[in-house]
């Protein structure tokens, strides 16, 4: 919050605007220099304050990663993390014995041997290798950028069918001598994935993996089955083939209306424009859509003169809500005369998506704010408000645009400390 307290009734005109430019040289200043004691590391970082902010952030956050490892493995504060800690060649030899979560970037990892502070005969993978992924693989990759899904949401989705893939060739007699690129799909049965499943099913008690990511994996392959049914008509082989019940409830601080005001301020400052990115942020708090329902709202779907907007949500249904407050104020000033089929918020949803997910994490870290997870955690936070001011269960439903009242739960933390709360909503069933 130290930049944060600085933001608060701060008026800035256009001119004075430091604007994308100046993100870089804050994450410097106020994050690099005021928090990173290891010299060694700020030199790496120093080169890349001119580069792109998202190539720039991108190293600064694997440093930050670095760092919270080391300072994990000694107990300690990542700001204790010192040149003497980080020269220990044991805490390379532990770093590099498995596959680090978050990952530490393979540029970094060169950058340290090269100071000689790996062993030389220590092997890395390459982070950076090309993986070649099956073609209908790639198929599916397109289809979600298509839907405007984050870049982090895809990495996952094709990362889990690709371990699917992956563990048949390796055990499945009939696909011996298949490789993860080559596997005859269309060969695949409802008895090969019941394997893979139960195989799975036992790393979650052996404690490898936790239920919630056992059902992510799960959704994830399932999701993929469907897009064949959809796109080839091949009848997915899914029988039973299902996820385990796992507490999907995580309690989440939500940040008062003060921090709030401080992430639109940083908005205000470092968009390339503004009034757009105010626009696609508030529809994600205040109207509390989708990311991938907001980069597809078109000039068509809105009507200022009524104050509606048109959501075109999951399933191809369509939701009409009303258009208040600073949200409104915002298209009002965005609104010159543009055609019904442009877009509100850039040239395609995919790339609409992709820029509110990076900016995010940008605007947030500026803002001071704690609180983790991406864009996606506004929608938290509309569905949270909205349950603090007493709505009616069926209205809240509404608003929030699900299929079932119980899956509203998983928005609401107003309980964040209350344990009974927590185990009550995880007593829910969330099936479709």
């Amino acid at each position: 919050m130290l930049y944060a307290s600085k933001l608060q009734g701060v008026y800035v005109t256009p001119e004075h605007r430091p604007g994308p430019a100046g993100i870089n040289r804050w994450i410097w200043d106020n994050k690099v220099v005021a928090e990173i004691r290891s010299r060694h590391l700020r030199e790496y970082l120093a080169p890349s304050v001119q580069y792109a902010t998202s190539t720039f952030y991108n190293k600064y956050a694997s440093v930050m990663n670095l760092i919270r490892h080391i300072a994990k493995m000694h107990q300690i504060h990542p700001m204790q993390v010192t040149d003497e800690l980080l020269l220990d060649p044991d805490i390379h030899n532990r770093l590099l014995q498995r596959t680090l979560r978050p990952s530490v970037n393979q540029n970094l990892v060169q950058y340290l041997k090269d100071l000689q502070i790996m062993e030389p005969t220590t092997s890395v993978p390459s982070t950076r290798s090309v993986i070649e992924v099956h073609p209908k693989l790639q198929q599916y990759q397109l289809h979600l950028q298509q839907k405007g899904y984050s870049h982090e949401y895809i990495r996952h989705c094709i990362a889990n069918v690709r371990e699917l893939l992956t563990w048949l060739c390796g055990n499945i007699r009939e696909f011996e001598g298949q490789s993860p690129q080559t596997i005859a799909i269309f060969q695949i049965t409802n008895e090969h994935l019941l394997a893979f499943r139960s195989y799975k099913h036992k790393q979650v008690k052996a404690g490898i993996y936790s239920p919630i990511t056992f059902c992510h994996r799960i959704s994830a392959i399932r999701s993929f089955f469907y897009y064949l049914q959809k796109q080839f008509g091949h009848t997915p082989p899914l029988r039973r083939f299902r996820a385990i019940k796992a507490p999907r409830y995580k309690a989440r601080e939500i940040p008062p209306d003060e921090q709030i005001e401080h992430f639109f301020q940083a908005v205000d400052l470092y968009a390339e424009d503004p009034v757009r990115e105010q626009i696609g942020y508030r529809l994600l708090l205040e109207l509390g859509l989708r990311l991938s329902e907001a980069a597809k709202v078109t000039w068509g779907d809105i009507n200022l003169g009524v104050r509606t907007i048109m959501i075109h949500s999951k399933g191809k249904r369509s939701h009409t809500l009303p258009l208040v407050g600073r949200l409104y104020d915002c298209l009002l000033q965005a609104g010159n005369g543009q055609s019904r089929h442009e877009l509100v918020l850039g040239k395609s949803p995919a790339s609409i998506a992709n820029q509110l997910y990076r900016k995010f994490k940008w605007y947030s870290l500026i803002a001071g704010w704690p609180f983790p997870g991406g864009v996606h955690f506004f929608r938290h936070i509309f569905i949270t408000r909205l349950a603090g001011r007493s709505i009616l269960p069926q209205t809240l439903k509404d608003l929030a645009r699900v299929a079932k009242l119980d899956t509203v739960s998983l928005y609401m933390h107003l309980g964040q400390q209350n344990q009974y709360l927590t185990n009550q909503i995880n007593l829910l069933k969330y099936d479709k």
